[in-house]
């Protein structure tokens, strides 16, 4: 027999233990760790000895008065993940949400750089990443849903910016850059004294403006750059159709003084008629 009570006490040490463990994970909102310390008295309490220690009755009623906090502290739990979940989505939200304003201020649509191009592009892809990496906690908040289907939007919207902004810049590196090159090479060609080599920069010239003149009909077909009035790199500012014609125009001038050096090119190449003898 004395073994035996020895033995109660030794479980009821255990069962103490246990449901003293349990208490603190309670304390510290720690369910999973609670339930776990909570099973281990549950076990030693179903000892068929510990009916003999005299406090057996005080561990049974108090496993039972923890047991029934675990759902109050699960909800807790799960309540306080939610809201650390929700602050990291914040933190991770915000700041690229400023960097896409930024960025959407940089672009202007008569002048798009590929700098400006890309850091949109970037920081719009980075905002919707983050966006979308907290989908399963926008059901938990009707706050945090609503904000960030605005966040959504304007990622959505900067996204959308940034095709237009490399439309843009397709142009000025194209049909401009090309109407630029043909008219320099113009302006090379009436220093050259040699006709053969006048018409060897005017012929590269043509090249030039002829693609500016193809090239640029496609841009004033679109309605994301027909209508706007881009940055020259000298000049006034002009829509892709004032490009064309400015195009066009220098094109003709350019076939017709490659006509004219040409054929100045092969009189001066051909050979020359000995002189008649005197009778």
């Amino acid at each position: 027999m004395q073994a035996r009570l020895k033995d109660a006490e030794r479980l009821a040490d255990r069962a103490s233990t246990s449901l003293d463990e349990a208490e603190r994970f309670a304390e510290a909102f720690e369910p999973t760790k609670m339930e776990a310390s909570l099973e281990e008295a549950r076990k030693v309490l179903l000892e068929k000895d510990i009916d003999l220690y005299p406090e057996a009755q005080m561990h049974i009623d108090r496993y039972k008065e923890l047991a029934a906090k675990v759902p109050a502290v699960k909800a807790e739990r799960e309540k306080r993940d939610l809201v650390k979940r929700l602050d990291e989505a914040r933190d991770a939200i915000v700041p690229r949400s400023h960097a896409t304003t930024h960025a959407m201020g940089k672009i202007v649509p008569a002048a798009p750089t590929k700098e400006s191009c890309d850091r949109l592009e970037n920081a719009a892809k980075d905002l919707k990443s983050a966006i979308d990496s907290s989908q399963d906690v926008f059901a938990k908040d009707s706050d945090f849903a609503a904000w960030a289907r605005g966040e959504k939007a304007k990622s959505d919207k900067a996204l959308e910016l940034v095709p237009k902004c490399r439309r843009g810049l397709a142009f000025l590196d194209g049909p401009v850059a090309s109407s630029s090159k043909g008219l320099e090479l113009q302006k090379v060609a009436v220093k050259e004294k040699d006709p053969a080599a006048r018409a060897r920069v005017l012929s590269e010239a043509r090249t030039e403006l002829s693609a500016c003149a193809r090239e640029g009909k496609a841009f004033d077909a679109d309605k994301t750059t027909q209508a706007i009035a881009f940055v020259m790199t000298k000049g006034k500012p002009q829509t892709p159709a004032q490009v064309i014609a400015g195009c066009e125009k220098a094109l003709k001038k350019a076939d017709a003084d490659l006509k004219k050096a040409t054929d100045a090119a092969k009189k001066a190449a051909a050979p020359k008629k000995p002189p008649k003898k005197k009778k």
